[in-house]
This record gives structure tokens, C-alpha cells and sequence, in this order.
């Protein structure tokens, strides 16, 4: 009986600490901060010059190729985007080749000296596109996934020899490079301008520079790593010709794909992922991630197997319980996030869709109620603490920019977005144009989910897909050549000559929008209902509701002014863009809004 009561007691004790667990993981399964938070997307090698000392030489940048063009050298951040330099004309090359051979120098140094910029912008968290050793001015061919790249250090020679005294699979081997410690010292002073910071993470594949397949290139199947990779067959010393091949991501040779099975990685692979998420997530193995970075974004992770991912998942969210993970996940993804998903949220390209059909187009444009369809199509789909935490983008580095969008309505989303499209024009927006981007980021600045600005739309930066979207980020401080877009351009039309400088307009509409949203509750944490909704006029509006603070925001996106009707009985209207109060006495009242504006109530 007595065996029986202690046995009891310790089953009971074990349910109750379970459960405490169980309670406290699901107080932490979420992260608070990132809830509706104002991200701002960062392209390093193209957002700011902090250390020309550091610049990529010819060599590292040709590394794969067999020649290097004459004469390459550091682009400058200033020049004519469309202007071919001197080595470019004598490469032979034209178009996208050089464009992407381009480099401007831009790198950590350069960030930490605009993050107050950002701060003064509104932005609360930071996205980085990839920082890890790699050859390409995007980084997506990642050389090492446990060193920032070298080029945007402060000690680039220093660097690439002490990496090369390392054991890679040996994280015990490992030492902080000058590039490593500037980037640590980036999240610090992230932090303590209560800002957080995530990174890009490319888990997919790697570039050929990667230490890993290089060793497979030169061992051949005598590579302690060869099954790190999808290798189809090997070189035969015997012949001339080399028949080493493998899988790249796509097809594409220069990106070679992790061997994987259906449910995930391989061993080796999975556990130098691993390795490396604690270095950058808990730098000094202390259990205090407060120095580490704030989460992650995951490139292409559909097709990464969701076993990985799960396993990954766990991983971070013990180093890390407030840690975000965020899928790139072009379409609605239940399989990723749900109750029992991978990711807390992704990029939400499903919002961009949505007011892209509604906002921009105009012959394919579509009605108000099944704007507001799409968008419950969003909120079905995932949980409701997930909805909070979507990125709510309009574009990316992979995609044209808002401002060239609205130029060219009526396309597919990113699709007919480049020079092959003999329509598309890559010109400078006009006043009414930049008119509607201050619209459409209104909407994203009021409407439920985390809004992301890409680096340079608060500025009035355009572009055309990639290599496009990738310009120079535009700064008050620098004096910039006029952009020339004629023949030589590899587009059909908009051809002209092009002022190039910060649109202060639209940058202070950007900074007093996301003032509103980051001192209101309601547009932070507030749940959605549209309470008009008209397509004949083409306005809508939508209440956001978080305990006792309540906005009415109202759309009208036709080209004359409309009437608002509604029967929200409350004695005063606040008007928070023009502070005007609206004496209402508890009675139904009515409000006419310009063509193409928006108005935010707060109702007391």
C-alpha cells in the first residue's frame, strides 16, 4: 500500500510538472515582440558603404569563372544605374551579367551607422538578407554557414586565412573573424535601441565555394563529404573529359543541392546546421541568447523536408523560447503553420496578391468583396496568434518594387516584371503614382499581421525584377547622377532621363504611418471586422479592437470623393491624422472622403 501511495505521488508529480511545462511552452510558443511589429527588409551588399577598406577584390568575385573582366572594380554607389562602366563595355556582356558581377561595397559597418535612420523610420525589427561567407553579391551560394562573409568585416585578408585554420565540421575549432565580431556587435546595438534582428537561412543548398563541396570537387568519392551532396557521378582521372555531376537547386550548377531524404537531411549536414544556429543564436554557449539574433528566415523551406524543419525548430526555440521563425512560403502553407507547424509565420506574398489585384490593377482589377475574401481566405488558414505574425510585404528582393508595380498594373504577381516584357517600363514614378504607394502603405500599416517595408520604398526607390530591385540605396546625404533609361537599357520603354534623391514626402508619410501603428494597440494586437464594404464605389472599412482602444479606418479607392455611412453609435470620433475631434452624440453619422484617401478613427 505504501509502494503503491509513493508511486502514485510521483506519477502525480510528474503530471503536474509536465503540465507546468506543457503551460509555460505554450505561454512562449509565440513571440510576443514580433507581434505587428514594423520589419524593414536590408539587401547588405546594396543598403550602405560603412567601410570602403573592405571592398571585394576582383578575384573573390570571379572566383568561379575563368576570366576576369579588364579593368573590374567597385561600382560606385552613386553612378547611373543603366550607365555601363569601362570593364562592362569590355566584357561583352550586357544586361543582367553585369548587373549581377556589380559590387558596391555596402556592409555591416554601413548598418550600424543607419540604424538610427531606422529607428527614427519606425522599424522594430530587422531582416537581413544572407550575411554568410559567400562569392555572390546576394549571398545565397553560401561558402560557410559559421562565418559572416569576410568582405563585410574589417579585417578582409585577416579573415580568410583564419578560416582556413579551422576544422569547418569542428565548431570546438572555430574562432570569431573581424566580420563575425562587427556583426555581433550589429545585434547589440540593435538591441539596445529595442530593435531585434533576424537572418536569412539557406539550408537548401550552397555555392560552389562551399568548404564542404569543395572538398567533394577535389577528393572526388575518396571526400570524407561526398554524402553531403546529390552526387550523380564522379571524374574519371582516366579520361579528359570531367564527369563529376551532381544535383543543383534547380538545375542550376552553381547552387549544389544537401542530400537529403524524404523526411530530412543528412546527418552530417543536419548537425553542422546545428552547430552554427547556436553560434549565431547563443554566441557565448552561456544559455543567455540576449546577445544572439532574434530569429530567422528560411529560404525556399518548402523544399527543405519538413522533418528537418521540425527538428530545427525545436532546436531554436530552446536556445531561444521568443525566437521567430519565419518560411519563405509563397503560397497559404497549413502543412508549415498550424498548431503543430514548423514556423511561427512566413513572408505573406497571399496579402501582397491581394492588394496588388485590388489597389493597382486596373482592367484586371477586382472587387472589394473578394479583396476582403482573399484576405479571410489568409485568416482561415492559420491559427490567430500566427496572423499577427505574418510579414505582411508588398515586395522583396525577388520581386519588382512597389513603385514599379503601380507603374505597371495589370500583370501577374511577379511575373512579366523585366525587360523580356516589351510593355513593362522601368521609369520613375509620377506624384499620383507615389500617391497610391502611400495608399497601399496605409493599408499595410493599419491591417492586421507585422507590415515589411523593403529597404528604400519609404524613399521613393523603383526597379524592375532582379537585378533591378537591387539598386544602391538612395541616401539624403549623397548626390546622385540622374538615371538614363534609353535602348541600351534592355527595355522597350519608359525612356527618359530620371532625377535620382530621397522623396522626403513620402518617406515623412512613411514615418508618420508607422508612428500611428506603433502607439496603437489595436493595429499591434486588435483583432479585424469590415463594417462596409462597396463595390459600385469601391471604399470599404474595417474596425481594429484591442481591449478599450477601438479605430475605424476607412478606404476610398475611387478616383472622386464618397460618402461614408455608418450606424457605430459612440458620442466622439478622434481623426488621428488630423487630430480634429467629430462630435457624434451616439447618433449614426457620415463622413466624405477625397478620391484615393483613407481616414483612422479612434472611437472613444
Amino acid at each position: 500500500m505504501k509502494q503503491k501511495t509513493v508511486t502514485a505521488f510521483l506519477l502525480s508529480l510528474t503530471f503536474l510538472l509536465f503540465v507546468s511545462t506543457e503551460n509555460s511552452f505554450a505561454q512562449k510558443k509565440y513571440p510576443d515582440w514580433a507581434k505587428g511589429i514594423v520589419w524593414y527588409q536590408i539587401f547588405p551588399e546594396r543598403f550602405a558603404n560603412g567601410d570602403p577598406s573592405n571592398d571585394p577584390t576582383a578575384e573573390e568575385v570571379f572566383v568561379n569563372q575563368k576570366r576576369i573582366p579588364e579593368g573590374w572594380q567597385i561600382t560606385k554607389w552613386t553612378s547611373n544605374w543603366f550607365e555601363q562602366s569601362t570593364w562592362e563595355k569590355k566584357s561583352g556582356n550586357h544586361g543582367h551579367g553585369n548587373f549581377t558581377s556589380r559590387r558596391y561595397g555596402g556592409d555591416i559597418q554601413g548598418i550600424i551607422n543607419k540604424l538610427d535612420y531606422l529607428k527614427e523610420l519606425g522599424v522594430g525589427a530587422i531582416y537581413l538578407n544572407p550575411m554568410f561567407e559567400a562569392v555572390s553579391m546576394h549571398k545565397y551560394d553560401g561558402s560557410s554557414y559559421h562565418h559572416i562573409d569576410h568582405t563585410f568585416g574589417s579585417d578582409p585578408v585577416g579573415d580568410k586565412k583564419l578560416m582556413t585554420s579551422e576544422t569547418p565540421d569542428d565548431p570546438s575549432t572555430w574562432k570569431l573573424t573581424s566580420a563575425d565580431k562587427l556583426f555581433f556587435q550589429l545585434v547589440k546595438e540593435v538591441h539596445a535601441r529595442g530593435m531585434y534582428i533576424i537572418i536569412d537561412g539557406v539550408f537548401n543548398h550552397t555555392g560552389e565555394q562551399f568548404w564542404a563541396f569543395q572538398d567533394v570537387v577535389k577528393k572526388q568519392q575518396q571526400s570524407r563529404y561526398k554524402d553531403w551532396y546529390k552526387i550523380k557521378s564522379y571524374d574519371d582521372p582516366k579520361t579528359e573529359k570531367n564527369e563529376f555531376d551532381y544535383k543543383g537547386w534547380w538545375g542550376t550548377k552553381s547552387l549544389p543541392e544537401f542530400n537529403r531524404s524524404e523526411t530530412d537531411l543528412f546527418p552530417e549536414v543536419k548537425k553542422y546546421i546545428f552547430d552554427a544556429t547556436k553560434k549565431w543564436m547563443d554566441p557565448n554557449g552561456d544559455g543567455n541568447p540576449e546577445d544572439g539574433i532574434d530569429g530567422w528566415r528560411l529560404d525556399v523551406a518548402n523544399e527543405v523536408p519538413i522533418g528537418f524543419w521540425r527538428d530545427w525548430n525545436a532546436e531554436v526555440k530552446s536556445l531561444n523560447p521568443q525566437a521567430i521563425i519565419l518560411g519563405e512560403l509563397w503560397q497559404i502553407s497549413k502543412e508549415y503553420i498550424s498548431e503543430n507547424g514548423v514556423f511561427d509565420g512566413l513572408m505573406n506574398y497571399n496579402f501582397a496578391y491581394a492588394v496588388c489585384d485590388l489597389f493597382i490593377n486596373k482592367e484586371k482589377k477586382i472587387s472589394v468583396s473578394e479583396f476582403i475574401q482573399k484576405l479571410e481566405e489568409i485568416d482561415k488558414a492559420y491559427p490567430e496568434e500566427n496572423l499577427f505574425l505574418l510579414q505582411n510585404l508588398m515586395d522583396s528582393h525577388d520581386v519588382d518594387r512597389l513603385a514599379s508595380m503601380i507603374i505597371n498594373p495589370d500583370r501577374q504577381y511577379d511575373r512579366d516584371n523585366n525587360g523580356q516584357n516589351p510593355n513593362y517600363s522601368p521609369r520613375k514614378p509620377s506624384a499620383d503614382e507615389y500617391n497610391l504607394q502611400k495608399l497601399i502603405a496605409a493599408f499595410q500599416l493599419t491591417y492586421r499581421g507585422a507590415p515589411m517595408i523593403y529597404y528604400g520604398d519609404e524613399a521613393g526607390m523603383w526597379g524592375a525584377d532582379d537585378p533591378h530591385d537591387r539598386k544602391p540605396m538612395v541616401w539624403q546625404e549623397l548626390s546622385y547622377d540622374d538615371e538614363v533609361i534609353d535602348a541600351s537599357s534592355g527595355f522597350k520603354t519608359g525612356f527618359g532621363t530620371y532625377k535620382v534623391d530621397v522623396n522626403n514626402d513620402l518617406l515623412d508619410f512613411y514615418k508618420k504611418m508607422t508612428n500611428v501603428h506603433n502607439t496603437s494597440k489595436a493595429l499591434r494586437y486588435g483583432d479585424v471586422k469590415f463594417v462596409l464594404q462597396n463595390n459600385e464605389k469601391n471604399i470599404f472599412a474595417f474596425t481594429r479592437t484591442f481591449e478599450n482602444e477601438k479605430l475605424l479606418i476607412l478606404f476610398n479607392l475611387n478616383e472622386k470623393e464618397q460618402k461614408f455611412s455608418f450606424e457605430i453609435k459612440t458620442p466622439q470620433l478622434f481623426d488621428l491624422l488630423s487630430k480634429e475631434k467629430i462630435e457624434t452624440n451616439n447618433n449614426p453619422f457620415s463622413v466624405v472622403l477625397s478620391g484615393k484617401s483613407f481616414s483612422i478613427y479612434k472611437v472613444k
